[in-house]
């Protein structure tokens, strides 16, 4: 059973408890962007009880993991499970989805909720999050191979604007979600009997989850040594 305690860092524990990644949005930690810092350096950062968070932290580290354990994995496994896992399905899902939050914001346009600013913030994450997949498959996921398996200078020397440009759009991606979690009140349907406002909500958060895990393996495994 793993010990998690408030001097390892973020990126070091979801490597040992996946799920904590979970507890870790609800409470506005970035671990994609800040996966070097300690849990207690985002204690003092945040605004969150830190022993009440190792606490649960602990109690899913009891936990079975399931699926694939990714720690186990070096970094060309990484890169073909994450085209495997998430880049078809995300590129199928997020247009569909984009015209569903459109939906839903013309049908509360005159109610008091924000979510015309949702669709906007998605938006942004809709088009980022498209031209980053197709960037990676074409050029830089292609020389990150060539990088791990040949230890290559020359894919190295060519991928550092690649990744630069990659971690500024990390950045824009997880402040928009955190923007979207805010006025959403964490992903609550406004009318929990409408069945597209509990629809599209649950939808949003499940492409938190998936987008925020394909970053986090990028920035705090994949692209480790051009930071």
């Amino acid at each position: 059973m793993s010990n998690i305690n408030e001097t390892m860092k973020l990126k070091d524990i979801l490597f040992k408890v996946p799920a904590a990644a979970g507890i870790f949005r609800e409470i506005n930690i970035d671990f994609v962007n800040h996966g070097d810092q300690t849990l207690k350096e985002a204690h003092e950062a945040g605004d969150f009880n830190l022993e009440n968070i190792l606490y649960e932290v602990n109690e899913l580290a009891k936990q079975r993991i399931e699926g694939i354990d990714v720690s186990f994995m070096d970094q060309t496994s990484i890169i073909k499970y994450i085209e495997r896992k998430y880049y078809d399905d995300l590129l199928d899902e997020l247009p569909v989805l984009n015209d569903y939050v459109e939906k839903l914001a013309k049908k509360y346009k005159k109610e008091d909720v924000e979510y015309d600013k949702v669709a906007e913030l998605f938006y942004n994450i809709y088009r980022e999050m498209t031209v980053h997949i197709e960037t990676e498959e074409s050029d830089v996921y292609p020389l990150l191979l060539t990088y791990y398996e040949q230890k290559s200078s020359v894919a190295f020397e060519a991928l550092k604007p690649h990744i630069t440009r990659l971690l500024d759009e990390h950045r824009n991606i997880v402040n928009w979600f955190k923007q979207i979690r805010s006025l959403t009140s964490g992903y609550t349907p406004v009318d929990s009997n409408e069945p597209l406002n509990v629809f599209v909500l649950k939808k949003l958060e499940e492409n938190e989850k998936n987008i925020m895990t394909l970053l986090h393996l990028e920035n705090n495994l994949l692209f480790t040594p051009f930071r």
